[in-house]
This record gives C-alpha cells, structure tokens and sequence, in this order.
C-alpha cells in the first residue's frame, strides 16, 4: 500500500536493505521487495478470532475508545447490538482492527469482505505468498518449522509466554462468542483455511520432527526454570511478569527474553535512528521501562540499554549488546 511504501522508505537503512522486517505492517508484497535482498523468507502467525478480537478489544481499550460503548458493563453485548453502526464510532486508528483484522493486516480491503470469491482469492494469494504461516495455538509445531525453513537451531527458538493468549473468553457468554465469530467470518475461513494446512503438513512430518518439538518444549522449560523464581500475577488484562533467580538477576538472555515486543522496538528504535530521537522520546521510554518493571522485575532496565545511544565505537567488530 502506498502507507507502507511512506513508512518503509522513511525508515530505509543507510545501506539501503535490510536483513529483517519483523514490524505490525500490512502486507504488500511489492513493498517488501523493494527493501529486502532476494530470496527473502516470508512468515506470518493467525491465532484463533475469537482471541484475536477479544485482544484487540481489551488491549486497545475499546470500551472507551467508542462513548456509546463507556456506561455499560457488558460493553460486547452493546457492541453486538448493532456492530456495523458503533464501529463506525471508532477512532479511525482502531476502526479497521474491529473486524475481520487479521485479513486486513493482511492486505484484504474491507469493502471487500461481503465478496465471497474475492475473499478466496485473497486466502489463495496469501497462501502463494508466505512460504510459512504458523499457527498460534499450535505454537511449538509452527516454530519447529521455520526453524527447518530458515536453517536455524532449537536454541534460537526458546521463547518466554508474556501474556495469556485466551485470558478474555471465559467472561464472554456463548452467544456472544458465536456473534464475534459471525462478525469476524473472513478471519474464520483465513485462519481455518491455514490451521487445516498447517495440521496436515505437521501429520506429514517424520519422527525427528516430532522428536524437535518435544526437544523444544524440553528446553522452554529448562529455561524457564533456570531464569525465573516465579511468575507474578496477571497484570494490564493479560500480561505476566517474572522474577529473576539469583543466580540470573544480570543474565542479558533471561532479562531480553522476559521484556515485552513493544519495549523491545522502543530499543531497537533508540539504536537505529540515535542522532534523529529527540530527549522527549527517550524520556517517554525510559518512564515506559521504569513503569513496566514494577509489575516485570525480569525484563531488561533502562541501565541495560540507555548505552545504545552513545556514538557507534570506532572498532568495527565491537557489538553493542544490551
């Protein structure tokens, strides 16, 4: 899309290309392309639409986004009344999110979602364009086969859960679920359409495959019970904090692996465009870090990463880790 071209091409890299686009975009294959070498992998992960929306609903604050929606306890129930004229209410920030989001990321236009045969061309599309998409709900799988795919080792898989991915759907009455469902049927087919394929190509694997998924599970585990004393109460709707053993409270894994993607592309963000932050953003990320810490002492600290805005070091095989 022509927003994804502004965007892409205002944050280039000094040489041009990158190594990695790992950002909440829409997908456009043509705009990729232009950035990226050749031979460039793409990946992309569905969850269930019912999380999905319930995330989105809850993370974005919904309820008092929209003022109709503010005086009422159940404000999914308001909301179903009459979908199609309250989303309307929305910011146009979040407008898009409301329905069928996950096909929107990736790249079906909304005024399209009530043509049938335009809505499998579009799953038949994303389909030839990603050489992999994973599934959420059958997480350790999908990670085993991007690391066949890219070549890499089970250790550069290790992951730690940072929030609950079905945390809103025990508070939501069956009927409701069902009108959530209806309301987001294109990410439905979407993501039966992929979690169908991904099953059948997961049935198709030989032992080792399945031997490297319990070897995942194995090491998640080990992991986890080598960094982390406990995880403390949920925390913003859905997140979780940890605490550091005292054998790992300055391990720059355990800390990196228990801070959240967005402080993460705070960090990534300050080392990249440096010269160009002006003191106000890095004042807002480092009261977002100090904040965040209360209630997730493992995640990395502002004293962790503030180096990344010093000048690059001469040496050219020094590494600016944090």
């Amino acid at each position: 899309s022509n927003m994804n071209a502004h965007y892409l091409e205002s944050v280039r890299p000094v040489n041009g290309e990158y190594n990695i686009l790992c950002q909440y975009i829409r997908h456009d294959k043509m705009d990729v392309l232009r950035l990226l070498p050749d031979g460039v992998v793409f990946t992309t992960l569905l969850r269930h639409p019912l999380d999905q929306f319930l995330s989105v609903f809850n993370n974005f604050d919904i309820k008092s986004a929209i003022p109709n929606l503010q005086v009422y306890h159940n404000p999914y129930r308001e909301f179903f009344r009459n979908p199609d004229r309250i989303a309307k209410l929305s910011p146009d920030s979040i407008y898009h999110m409301l329905q069928n989001s996950m096909s929107f990321d990736l790249g079906l236009n909304p005024i399209k979602f009530k043509e049938s045969d335009v809505v499998d061309e579009f799953i038949a599309k994303v389909d030839q364009d990603f050489h992999l998409v994973m599934i959420l709900e059958m997480l350790d799988e999908s990670l085993v086969l991007l690391k066949r795919l890219m070549c890499w080792d089970l250790k550069q898989l290790i992951y730690v859960k940072l929030s609950m991915n079905n945390e809103y759907k025990s508070s939501v009455d069956e009927d409701i679920q069902q009108k959530i469902l209806e309301w987001n049927a294109i990410d439905l087919r979407l993501y039966n359409h992929f979690k169908a394929k991904l099953e059948t190509l997961v049935a198709a694997q030989d032992e080792s495959f399945h031997a490297e998924v319990s070897a995942l599970k194995a090491l998640n585990t080990a992991f986890w019970k080598e960094c982390y004393t406990n995880a403390l109460p949920v925390f913003n709707g859905n997140k979780i904090g940890f605490i550091l053993s005292e054998d790992h409270k300055n391990n720059a894994t355990c800390k990196l692996l228990a801070t959240d993607d967005v402080t993460q592309t705070h960090i990534i963000g300050m080392k990249q465009f440096k010269a160009l932050i002006p003191p106000s953003d890095v004042l807002m990320v480092r009261n977002h870090m100090q904040n965040l810490k209360k209630r997730n002492p493992a995640m990395l600290e502002w004293n962790d990463v503030k180096d990344v805005l010093q000048p690059a070091k001469e040496d050219p095989d020094t590494v600016n880790e944090f």
